[in-house]
């Protein structure tokens, strides 16, 4: 069944609460998850009353509290340099005290029900759309430090690059399995706001080159690489996760930490 998530990291309150009960209308079944520091008797009866008046639904409900070491925890992660954050998360949830804690359940869902089946995707390699999703889902296995892989995407099919984030505003990796010319590519853009920190990676290009790939160039506000791809679809995503660890690597302190 579909999870449906409310969180806060402060107590209860009616503006939550208030989005929690349009969950409820909005659907048939699933489960809702509310997260809070710490929950209002009578925002718990509230919900839970409302879920009852709606017999013919199927809905789950979970009031889950966070553990205030848990925050305090991640907080100190998020002040990390960004690409390390992924490999500290251990540091919320591995310890003595889990980071959340089942608070109040209530369940509308008879024992016998089975929700909906789980349909495998299916690829259709043909289309754009398709090819560059396929690639992000490759990039999360490849290359999960970086955060903003794990965001859902609406892809464009008429055009053939995916667009990650690159750290901050004005900056974008553009990425394609074949592009337009029939070439695997990978660049990162800058937009015009952005000239200076271009300029910077421009001057230090050859030294770029010795640790990404010697083909790398700048150009027009972009610094990357075009080849030729492999006749498996697998090996390029690989080949372009690759050279996108090493651009990360390399450039990574001055898009994610700020110019020194």
């Amino acid at each position: 069944m579909p999870i449906f998530i409310e969180s806060q990291i402060n107590p209860s309150d009616n503006r939550h609460l208030k989005k929690v009960l349009e969950i409820i209308d909005a659907i048939s079944e699933g489960t809702i998850v509310w997260l809070a520091s710490d929950f209002q008797k009578f925002h718990l009866e509230e919900v839970s009353g409302y879920i009852k008046s709606q017999k013919h639904k199927y809905i789950d409900f979970f009031a889950l509290r966070l553990n205030q070491e848990a925050i305090k925890r991640s907080s100190e992660v998020n002040k990390l340099y960004k690409l390390d954050v992924w490999n500290n998360l251990y540091r919320v949830g591995g310890s003595q005290y889990p980071p959340l804690e089942t608070y109040y359940a209530y369940s509308q869902v008879p024992s016998a029900h089975t929700g909906r089946a789980i349909v495998k995707v299916s690829y259709d390699f043909e289309r754009v759309e398709d090819v560059k999703q396929y690639m992000l889902e490759k990039f999360r296995i490849h290359i999960p430090y970086l955060t903003n892989v794990w965001k859902s995407k609406k892809h464009n099919s008429n055009d053939c690059q995916l667009s990650i984030g690159g750290g901050r505003g004005g900056v974008n990796f553009k990425v394609s399995a074949r592009n337009k010319y029939g070439h695997a590519s990978i660049y990162l853009h800058f937009e015009k706001c952005q000239e200076k920190l271009y300029h910077t990676f421009e001057s230090r290009i050859k030294g770029l080159q010795k640790v990404i790939h010697p083909m790398l160039k700048a150009e027009v506000r972009k610094i990357g690489v075009s080849f030729k791809p492999d006749n498996d679809l697998d090996t390029t995503i690989r080949n372009l996760s690759q050279l996108l660890d090493k651009m990360l690597k390399a450039m990574g302190p001055e898009l994610y930490a700020g110019l020194r």
